[in-house]
């Protein structure tokens, strides 16, 4: 067994101590492998290292490399999946969208007109206003409505009654109650023109607003 006074070589290592890391530096397997040759070499003749210990520091060093394998075939697939991703998203590029979500600036007095189209009549439309999470603030709820342009008029509230400071909101509408089958209920419409991130996920260009892939609800 080697003790901390038989063990004088510059570098070596106590047996039985955690050979988990340096300092604050993590070893990895090559370090591992060197202080496990360093031990053997510099172990006390008579007092020749244990044998349990010995298989037991093989086997950590085994679990180690094979951490350290599935940990770059994990980033292998990370990245296949990434590149599969973006392919996928860019064959949508230069095709025309209808969208059920969009951004609108409220300056923190004027009341905001909401805008959106109805493929059909429909029994009732919910109009969400979310914030920069995308948590809803205030849902506006109409009457019946008429296939076509319509809008919503938003006071700058939340559900509580509360008003909301300045700046930029994103609302969404969906179609409800009877006919609401029928009826697709959208907010803007036009080109997809680009691809970019936004945070860890891809988003579209629609002129200046960015499309997010959840908010596109058709296709041309």
């Amino acid at each position: 067994m080697i003790t901390t006074q038989s063990l004088t070589a510059p570098g070596a290592t106590p047996a039985g101590a955690p050979l988990t890391g340096i300092g604050s530096a993590a070893l990895s397997k090559d370090d591992f492998l060197k202080l496990l040759i360093t031990q053997l070499r510099y172990q006390d003749p008579l007092e020749p290292l244990d044998q349990n210990q010995f298989l037991s520091q093989t086997a950590q060093f085994t679990q180690l490399e094979n951490l350290q394998n599935i940990g770059k075939q994990l980033e292998d697939l990370k990245s296949i999946s990434s590149a599969s991703s973006l392919t996928q998203a860019a064959a949508l590029l230069g095709k025309t969208v209808s969208v059920a979500r969009r951004e609108v600036s409220f300056d923190g007095a004027s009341p905001v007109a909401l805008a959106f189209t109805l493929s059909a009549p429909a029994s009732s439309v919910d109009v969400d206003v979310l914030d920069a999470q995308g948590n809803r603030l205030r849902r506006l709820t109409s009457g019946a409505l008429a296939a076509g342009q319509n809008a919503a008029a938003w006071d700058g509230r939340d559900d509580a009654g509360r008003p909301v400071v300045a700046g930029t909101y994103s609302y969404r509408a969906s179609a409800t109650g009877a006919g609401a089958a029928a009826s697709l209920a959208t907010v803007a419409q036009g080109v997809l023109t680009g691809l970019q991130t936004d945070g860890s996920r891809l988003v579209y260009r629609m002129g200046d607003t960015l499309v997010r892939t959840e908010d596109i609800v058709e296709v041309r």
